[in-house]
């Protein structure tokens, strides 16, 4: 009888392969400080909790984001209000001409589907703003090379 091989083992570094930084990590949904009194300096330590929702909302100072806690209760509203909106639209045109709730119901979701992608997009863009604004604030009092 053989034995089998061992298990594979990725190379240790050091030998032969260059060190990489580990990623940075996932941003969260969570406020996340801005930390503008101290450039540079830590930002908390791991496994800190962020501020809750209603002590992030009244920070009049602006030090922790909301937008990262808000963002997919506003999807979610927004996709009930579109949802609401071609539902009703079926309704009153099968109310006054049942041709024009025929369409409604044949033609309403391919709007109805645009208008979630515009909607998520906007949000995507605004959501992307926070974090971009996030890291340059991040960012600051470091020397980059």
């Amino acid at each position: 009888m053989t034995t089998p091989p061992p298990p594979y083992q990725p190379p240790q570094p050091g030998h032969g392969q260059p060190q990489v930084p580990p990623p940075p990590p996932a941003y969260s949904q969570g406020g996340q400080p801005w930390g503008y009194e101290t450039p540079g300096a830590p930002q908390g330590q791991p496994g800190q909790s962020p501020k809750g929702f209603f002590a992030a909302l009244f920070d009049w100072r602006f030090q922790t984001l909301i937008t990262p806690q808000i963002v997919s209760w506003v999807y979610l509203v927004g996709m009930v209000l579109i949802g609401l909106y071609w539902l009703g639209f079926v309704v009153v045109g099968f109310a006054t001409e049942p041709v024009i709730g025929i369409l409604a119901l044949v033609f309403g979701p391919v709007f109805v589907i645009i208008s979630l992608a515009l909607f998520r997009m906007t949000l995507e863009f605004y959501f992307a703003l926070v974090r971009m604004s996030d890291d340059v604030h991040r960012g600051e009092g470091t020397v980059r090379r």
